[in-house]
């Protein structure tokens, strides 16, 4: 995702940061901010949102924002978008082919969720025409499912399931675009994603 674009400039004159070591966050308060993240983007779009706004619908203090997520819109964004992806479990069935065909599903789940998919549409139609944005955008949004795919890959590998030197970073980039194409165009659909994703995959990871 980009990084917030000649976005929001950051708000100098709030309060810095406090330390949130060993802080746990108030679940209620977490879904809420995300929730509210989410139609802020549905209703005004991705560059009109801020952190004053989010932190006004989710009725919480800009100190929350700053002490979870450093003040980085960008951040709670890509949490609201990719609910929990940094918190999946890696999947770890004994093969490749389960392993891959758990990780699409989790992904397909994750963008059809109530406001995601709607969102990511929003923000793809605002930085399509800049090319410095949508590079950006790999690190936010591929880069989680890269750290994920490179797990299963390394996995894979050492049973020697599949071909050596795969590269985490393109498969993430495959199943991240393809999914959302996929969710977009309802051809083939939700139903028919995992399979054609799956089939395509492996046939790249063969040895």
């Amino acid at each position: 995702m980009p990084s917030k674009i000649s976005a929001p400039k950051s708000n100098t004159s709030l309060p810095k940061k406090e330390s949130s070591a060993g802080r746990r966050r108030d679940s209620t308060k977490h879904e809420a901010i995300l929730q509210a993240t989410r139609e802020l983007i549905e209703e005004k779009g991705y560059r009109a949102l801020s952190l004053k706004s989010i932190a006004s619908r989710s009725k919480v203090s800009r100190n929350v924002l700053y002490n979870w997520w450093e003040g980085d819109i960008n951040l709670i964004v890509e949490e609201a978008l990719l609910p929990n992806i940094n918190e999946w479990p890696t999947p770890d069935n004994g093969n490749f082919k389960d392993d891959i065909e758990q990780f699409l599903e989790l992904t397909i789940d994750a963008l059809h969720q109530p406001n995601v998919l709607k969102g990511f549409l929003i923000l793809a139609s605002e930085v399509a025409n800049n090319n410095d944005e949508l590079a950006q955008s790999n690190k936010y949004f591929r880069a989680p499912y890269a750290r994920m795919v490179s797990k299963i890959i390394k996995n894979a590998e050492q049973r020697n399931e599949i071909a050596s030197g795969l590269q985490a970073k393109y498969i993430a980039q495959i199943v991240s675009g393809s999914v959302l194409q996929f969710a977009i165009s309802k051809n083939p659909g939700r139903r028919k994603a995992k399979a054609v994703l799956s089939e395509l995959i492996l046939k790249i990871a063969s040895k």
